[in-house]
């Protein structure tokens, strides 16, 4: 198995742009992570601080072999949406959840409340956000797992991630946040936000 993983992190960093420059390292964990991540897992077990790691880009799929596939194209659009996200200060988020579900999400800029459900059919986890100043986020769902080295992803559907982008964009007039916007326009079908480390 482990043979198998480096050849094909091998594979991936020849043929996609933008990997040859990646850490292999880096590449390898993110297709471990794809291939062990779960969302078989309870509200309560996302209880405590978990920091921001990295952008995180994934496709929905069932099927191992798309997952291990997927790393390739999303490790790439990861590391175009890096910058966007350190000039935003999205590299400063830090989620806690309680027992209950209930979430602060704090970075620089902003601070944000609210509580998770989680539905245990689909595995989608819904963020129900209170009203902060003038942008209501309301419900957003997203793709949450958990993977075998403590990793927790939480991404969107890139059209919603794109709607809360261009709404912020407007009443900011943040330049940065447009280009992040054109950015994900340019994926079809994927899904986009963050992966994050618990804090020990």
């Amino acid at each position: 198995m482990k043979k198998l993983l480096i050849a094909l992190v091998a594979a991936m960093a020849l043929v996609v742009p933008g990997l040859r420059a990646a850490n292999p390292l880096d590449i390898l964990s993110g297709v471990v992570g794809a291939v062990t991540s779960s969302d078989k897992f309870e509200i309560k077990d996302l209880e405590g601080t978990w920091e921001y790691k990295s952008p995180a880009v994934t496709f929905k799929s069932d099927d191992a072999l798309s997952k291990a596939g997927g790393v390739a194209a999303s490790a790439a659009a990861e590391a175009k949406l890096a910058p966007y996200y350190s000039r935003l200060g999205l590299n400063s988020v830090v989620i806690t959840f309680d027992a209950e579900g209930n979430f602060t999400i704090k970075a620089k800029k902003f601070t944000l409340n609210g509580t998770a459900v989680k539905d245990s059919d689909s595995g989608l986890l819904t963020l129900k956000f209170q009203t902060s100043g003038k942008i209501n986020l309301g419900h957003i769902s997203a793709i949450a797992s958990k993977d075998a080295v403590g990793v927790l992803t939480l991404t969107l559907d890139a059209t919603r991630v794109i709607a809360i982008v261009d709404k912020v964009a407007s009443i900011a007039n943040n330049q940065t946040l447009k280009t992040m916007s054109q950015l994900l326009d340019k994926y079809d079908g994927i899904y986009a936000g963050a992966k994050f480390k618990r804090k020990k």
